[in-house]
């Protein structure tokens, strides 16, 4: 009995250290990872794992799961962020202003490649993604001048170079860039109230200039008008020579567009005209 109770022990136990080994050598790769396989002999196996269930060799094999989905990596301050990969790069434009970037990545392990990123970057790869751009990004920022940066053309090309730049040195290591996004350029206070005087200065001068333009409208009508009014007289003058009756229809008219009552002078022959001009002043 002794006997036998020890043999169901030794049983028990086996099945036990069955269901441990089979444990240990069932692995599942989720949806969206690839996993590398390392060899305590062999070192890291070439060909990765895709999705799905696998069997290692217990204590031989050991299983490194990498997210291959799309990512985003941000720089910002924002701590909150989730793909937070550091604070804003800081860069120097061309014209020696200091300015932030808060930009953001989106890229994804090469599935095919994660046995090599874990060779030479083990699973610290962030950190060397993060080195990449910000080093990238300051040869960027140091071709353009700090004005130029406040144009949205500026800023387009910027984020053009920095995709071309950064997908070279990405794929380098194992990673596929899909998009570079310039979310803001920081720049400091110094220069922000120096662009502010600018600017303000600026307004001025195109202020003058507009009162400058504005007067120079007005003296050029003045001297049409005088011009015009020069040329009413001498034209009235040579009437008044040629039929000296036309300085009393003049002052007539003038009379009538005044509401003005013609005095009326007895003893004078009929159809004369006098000229009262003298007496009404």
């Amino acid at each position: 009995m002794f006997g036998l109770g020890l043999k169901k022990e030794l049983i028990l136990i086996s099945l036990f250290a069955l269901l441990a080994l089979v444990s240990q050598s069932v692995r599942i790769v989720e949806a969206g990872r690839t996993g590398v396989v390392f060899n305590i002999s062999g070192g890291v196996q070439k060909k990765p794992l895709k999705e799905g269930l696998h069997f290692l060799i217990p204590f031989v094999q050991s299983l490194i799961v990498f997210d291959t989905r799309l990512n985003t990596y941000s720089f910002t301050r924002d701590k909150m962020n989730s793909g937070r990969l550091g604070d804003p790069i800081v860069a120097k434009t061309s014209d020696g202003q200091i300015v932030g970037i808060e930009m953001s990545l989106l890229t994804q392990m090469i599935h095919d490649k994660a046995p090599e990123v874990y060779q030479k970057l083990r699973t610290d790869y962030a950190q060397v993604l993060k080195a990449k751009t910000g080093k990238v990004m300051q040869e960027v920022i140091a071709m353009q001048v700090a004005d130029a940066l406040y144009t949205e053309s500026t800023r387009k090309a910027v984020s053009k170079t920095s995709l071309e730049l950064l997908s070279e040195s990405f794929a380098q290591s194992g990673f596929k860039l899909h998009d570079v996004l310039i979310r803001r350029i920081v720049f400091s206070k110094e220069y922000i109230e120096a662009i502010e005087r600018k600017q303000i200065a600026l307004q001025k001068a195109q202020l003058a200039q507009i009162r400058k333009e504005i007067a120079l409208k007005e003296k050029t009508i003045a001297i049409i008008q005088g011009e015009a009014k020069a040329k009413e007289v001498a034209i009235k003058g040579g009437a008044i020579q040629a039929n000296p009756l036309v300085a009393d229809l003049e002052y007539l008219d003038a009379i009538e567009s005044n509401n003005l009552d013609v005095p009326v002078i007895t003893g004078l022959k009929s159809n004369a005209f006098i000229n009262l001009d003298k007496v009404i002043r």
